[in-house]
């Protein structure tokens, strides 16, 4: 896997929470405009990584650190600090590509190496004002990561 490092600096302390949860999303834009707005200090959101839809990943915020990208969550407390936040590039109309699900996969299989994750989520799971990632089907996914 070819990583590209893009550092944002939208990020804080986890304050001692365990990370257990991944959280899937969908950038509703193209690749540039989703980094740039990612990367942007103004904007105050962020993730761990992008993934293009060739499959080429962007990492930018350190594992260690919590990304801003789940927000306020309801049911689910601690959404940033106890999760790795994965953006697919991805417009609204489309579904992941076979290139991105092949990343995925490889990619949560990496980050379950240095944590116990119990969770995995797409954004909507988590966040009902959301409705990322678009056209993923979680439970087949979660299917998949358990073969």
């Amino acid at each position: 896997m070819r990583v590209t490092y893009r550092p944002s600096p939208n990020h804080s302390d986890r304050g001692g929470v365990v990370v257990d949860t991944i959280v899937i999303h969908s950038t509703a834009g193209g690749l540039e405009g989703a980094l740039s707005w990612l990367c942007n200090p103004a904007n105050k959101v962020s993730a761990h990584y992008v993934i293009a839809r060739s499959g080429d990943i962007y990492k930018l915020v350190p594992l260690s650190r919590a990304a801003w990208h789940a927000g306020w969550c309801p049911g689910f407390p601690n959404a940033n600090r106890r999760s790795i936040g994965i953006e697919l590039e991805q417009l609204p109309h489309q579904a992941p590509s076979k290139e991105q699900l092949e990343v995925l996969m490889k990619l949560i299989g990496q980050i379950r190496k240095y944590f116990n994750i119990k969770y995995v989520y797409g954004h909507r799971e988590i966040n009902p004002r959301k409705s990322d990632p678009y056209h993923l089907d979680m439970d087949e996914l979660r299917r998949k990561l358990l073969e």
